[in-house]
């Protein structure tokens, strides 16, 4: 028998495996995205625990005094989401009757404008309009309804910072020991290259979230829109979502302008600010604060945002970029892995030859990893 041909039996245990894997990140969602998120967060905290362990010796306290630093923010962060939320909400009943009349007014003009004239196409536009209109004041209300669990993985991420911080040493040592001698210098150098992406992926998240909100706020200020400060630091938070949260973050100050506003210019400005602000985010402000910490193709990204979203939701689209930078530093640290490593970077576009320069051999086809073995 040819011992180069496929093993049934290995592309079995594969799938078994994947599905394995599938199916306890979705039944364990409770556990796993505060643990996920306490992980991020804790390579985040790192730098700032070196800096009082400088200065004090007792790791629990530096590590108290470096989650202080932190949840000090965050409580002032959610303090205010949550005072400005009340007045929204206060609102609220009235803002359904006066969307419904704002759409009419839109549907009105685009009906002047294209022509249309049949009574059945009125009516079935008007309610498509109203329902695309609806799935935004949706997601907030999902939000609003969510903030008990909210609050709840807020507390355990926190727990699991702190203790990912304080045994970190052990964590590290017994991901060395995994690999042989030989290969720990490699090995250290992949967990050091993956601690540097996280921490300036998302420190520069915060960056971009600072920036984009106060741009939003003075633009929405300037317009005359209630709570600027709310729906504009909103918008920018909602932006860490890949491209669906930049969709919302504009439609949901977009809906509300023309719920509230008294000049029906008012919402159309809100939609120029969004794409202004929008384009000068992915074409400088990004690039030049992020960079390239996350070298991920628009497809890849695209994927890993569907199948985040998929297992875990909110948290899962949130988590999808990191994650999928990682698994990408994994793949290209091994040479037989590094084709598809590559296939997941923004480099595919320039360097595509490099597959066939480089790797056009028997043992970077995906289909040497299920051959028989003798």
């Amino acid at each position: 028998m040819n011992s180069n041909s496929l093993s049934i039996q290995r592309m079995a245990y594969f799938t078994i495996m994947v599905f394995l894997v599938v199916y306890f990140l979705i039944v364990g969602q409770s556990i796993l995205v505060p643990l996920a998120f306490g992980a991020l967060f804790a390579f985040m905290l790192k730098p700032i625990v070196d800096f009082f362990e400088r200065f004090i010796k007792w790791r629990i306290f530096s590590i108290l005094m470096a989650l202080i630093s932190a949840i000090i923010p965050v409580s002032i962060v959610i303090y205010f989401f949550s005072s400005q939320f009340v007045d929204v909400v206060q609102d609220m009943p009235s803002i359904k009757e006066k969307l419904n009349t704002g759409v009419a007014t839109l549907y009105d003009w685009a009906k002047s404008i294209f022509g249309f004239t049949k009574a059945e196409a009125d009516e079935a536009f008007s309610n498509q309009v109203s329902s695309l209109m609806d799935a935004p004041l949706s997601f907030l209300g999902v939000g609003l309804t969510s903030t008990t669990s909210f609050l709840t993985g807020l507390f355990l991420s926190f727990i699991y910072i702190f203790l990912f911080l304080l045994y970190r040493s052990g964590f590290k040592d017994f991901l060395l020991i995994q690999a042989s001698k030989v290969n720990r210098p490699k090995l250290k150098d992949l967990i050091d290259k993956v601690q540097k992406l996280i921490q300036k992926y998302l420190y520069g998240l915060l960056l971009v979230i600072l920036i984009l909100g106060v741009l939003n706020s003075i633009g929405l200020w300037v317009i005359g829109i209630k709570h600027p400060l709310f729906w504009g630091f909103l918008a920018a938070m909602l932006a860490v979502i890949p491209y669906i949260g930049t969709f919302i973050g504009g439609a949901l100050p977009f809906l509300y302008a023309l719920a509230t506003a008294g000049e029906m210019w008012q919402p159309v400005a809100v939609v120029v600010l969004f794409i202004t602000v929008q384009t000068l985010e992915g074409n400088f402000i990004t690039p030049n604060v992020i960079g390239s910490s996350v070298k991920i193709n628009p497809l890849a990204a695209i994927v890993s945002l569907l199948v985040g979203a998929k297992i875990w939701g909110i948290a899962g689209m949130v988590l999808s970029l990191p994650v999928i930078s990682i698994i990408k530093e994994i793949l290209k640290s091994s040479e037989a892995w590094r084709p598809v490593g590559f296939l997941l970077s923004d480099e595919i576009g320039e360097k595509e030859q490099v597959f066939k320069v480089k790797w056009d051999k028997e043992r970077f086809r995906l289909r040497h990893f299920f051959r028989k073995r003798n």
